[in-house]
């Protein structure tokens, strides 16, 4: 590693870091919301040497995120500290974006992309809070950094290999939909590999299959609480319940268990994103008083029963639900029983410009397709698989900031490889002369 140039890296984006801590500290409050709950009570549970309950297990996502708070909890540092985190966190992968982009682009380039990067707002609305998307983002640059570098080596270099597949292990530890997507990826590997045995398509399939091995241990722990293989999460039933309902006055966003039993309730005050849910508990708190009494997995299985169900009898409406969340996806919106406020543009017009950038892209990519370096086009497969995968469950705007480092390097490699810009001067008006 060039010691200087790192170096160098980590004081441009001093002033990001500033803004971070600035961000962490203007806007944290003690008071607790949403997923922050779930990841505090899974670091307990690691701290007293478990992850959950092996009698009734209730897995609603990866040890990844838990097993980083855990040690600091362990020493009661507080709320703070762990938000604080969530600075350092994007700060690195700050530096991990620019020094990526910097394998195909000049330096100043490479700083203006990763500033944009960097102050990307639906990033910094996480900043705050003991969520997972700043961890994500760290751990989402990291692998885009080692993969180019891995590329960039005529050589098979097998400590490139290990720290992606490292890279890979973490990732599907935070968000366990990877783990569909690495499985899908292979698919397509085998695929490409039967129709052109690209030696590029081996290195990608060895740090597929490595992240791959390097998860089965928490695979096998699984199993021995589910007794089902390749099965990370308790949670999918209810997320495809909600996303196949059939009822028109919603439009297939995930709800909690206390906003349906509870939303018609006098004393139920739900988040103050919403409006009243007396009709969420009309359509489905009947639905939820029969499973009550069923385990966690149980329930899962009985969600996900009922939701078949659903799309098979209402395919139109399945299909409206899924172009929502499409929207959710990539804008944060629409929201059953949600209150419309300014917030919406915090994502809907980074989003769109990033969209529309990516899509000017595509002619230029098309053209030049044989010259764009094979590991921008796996990595952009590799998301757009999980971006299929993630419309299918559960979309939402702080699940596109995964795709935005991927999106924003496709058009940065096209911006500044395949674009060429030429400013024409105004004619200049030939000057007449009368000559007596």
């Amino acid at each position: 590693m060039n010691w200087k140039s790192h170096n160098s890296s980590v004081l441009s984006f001093l002033p990001l870091l500033v803004l971070y801590i600035a961000v962490v500290l203007v806007f944290s409050s003690n008071v607790l919301e949403g997923d922050e709950f779930r990841h505090l009570h899974y670091a307990e549970n690691l701290i007293h040497g478990f992850y959950t309950e092996a009698d009734n297990p209730e897995l609603l996502n990866g040890p990844g995120y838990p097993l980083v708070l855990a040690p600091f909890l362990a020493i009661n540092s507080g709320f703070l500290i762990l938000k604080l985190l969530n600075a350092i966190f994007v700060f690195i992968g700050v530096v991990y974006f620019k020094k990526t982009i910097e394998f195909f682009a000049k330096k100043k380039y490479a700083i203006i992309f990763a500033f944009l990067v960097g102050i990307y707002p639906p990033l910094l609305r996480y900043m705050p809070l003991i969520y997972s998307e700043p961890l994500t983002f760290m751990i989402v640059c990291g692998l885009l950094f080692h993969v180019f570098k891995l590329f960039r080596s005529e050589k098979l270099n097998r400590k490139q290999i290990v720290i992606i597949s490292l890279y890979i292990v973490f990732l599907v530890l935070v968000k366990i939909i990877f783990l569909q997507v690495i499985g899908l990826s292979l698919l397509i590997l085998i695929v490409l590999f039967l129709w052109n045995r690209d030696r590029q398509n081996i290195k990608i399939a060895l740090v597929l299959v490595g992240g791959f091995l390097l998860i089965v241990p928490y695979l096998m722990y699984a199993y021995s609480l589910t007794g089902k293989l390749f099965y990370l999460g308790t949670g999918g039933g209810e997320i495809l319940y909600h996303r196949s309902t059939p009822y028109e006055n919603e439009w297939g966003n995930w709800f909690s268990r206390e906003d349906v039993l509870h939303g018609n309730s006098e004393d139920f005050k739900p988040d103050t994103v919403y409006e009243n849910l007396n009709q969420l508990s009309v359509n489905h708190r009947k639905i939820y008083v029969e499973l009550e009494d069923l385990t966690f997995i149980e329930r899962d299985s009985a969600f996900k029963a009922i939701a078949i169900e659903n799309m098979k009898a209402h395919p139109g409406k399945y299909l409206k639900n899924t172009i929502s969340n499409v929207g959710r996806f990539l804008f944060h919106y629409p929201f059953s029983y949600r209150n419309q406020n300014m917030a919406a543009y915090g994502y809907l017009i980074p989003n769109a410009l990033i969209l529309g950038l990516c899509i000017l892209c595509i002619y230029p990519f098309l053209l030049n397709r044989r010259n764009v370096p094979f590991e921008l086009k796996a990595v952009m497969i590799f998301y757009l698989i999980y971006a299929c995968a993630i419309i299918l469950l559960d979309g939402r705007g702080r699940n596109f900031i995964i795709m935005v480092p991927s999106l924003v390097l496709f058009f940065a490699y096209i911006y500044t490889n395949t674009v060429k810009i030429t400013l024409l001067k105004p004619r200049e008006e030939k000057q007449q002369t009368n000559i007596d």
